[in-house]
């Protein structure tokens, strides 16, 4: 590694003095190109309306996390209390009743048409899937009986 001479005072800076100069110029060129009032008004109400839609969006995700925590029978007993409750305070408000036992029979209706056709169930009725060391565990190699019928059909089938 090399030294400056002891009698070195810095004079030799021309190159880096050279370097800043045309940084400082360039700095002063975009200052000329600096956006006007009415631009950064325009940038401001962007920048608040894209914060209100994050807001949004994220009490959405929210809201959407929560519903997801709920399974289709949670869906149906709530459905089901909302259903006697409108039957038994009924003498309260009985427009607001019927509405409410309204809601209760369509909320039953498609969270049973949910369950029963979506062929999912429950989430306690679904089965997890056994892993061994990263790879699932086939407890019948062969497959169902469903399984192995439909194999057997179209191995005929093409004959």
């Amino acid at each position: 590694m090399k030294f400056p001479p002891p009698d070195y005072d810095g004079s030799k800076r021309m190159p880096d003095s050279n370097r800043l100069e045309r940084e400082i110029e360039e700095i002063l060129g975009k200052i000329e190109q600096f956006p006007d009032a009415q631009a950064r008004r325009k940038r401001t109400r962007g920048r608040f309306a894209q914060q209100i839609t994050t807001a949004i969006s994220e009490r959405q995700r929210a809201m959407a996390r929560q519903l997801s925590r709920t399974s289709m029978s949670q869906i149906m007993l709530a459905s089901f209390l909302l259903i006697l409750g409108s039957l038994f305070f009924r003498a309260a408000a009985p427009v607001v009743m019927a509405w409410l036992l309204y809601a209760g029979m369509a909320l039953f209706v498609t969270s049973f048409a949910f369950m029963v056709f979506s062929g999912r169930g429950s989430s306690a009725a679904r089965q997890q899937q056994q892993l061994w060391r990263g790879r699932p565990i086939n407890a019948n190699p062969r497959g169902s009986l469903a399984q192995r019928v439909r194999g057997w059909w179209t191995t005929r089938s093409r004959r």
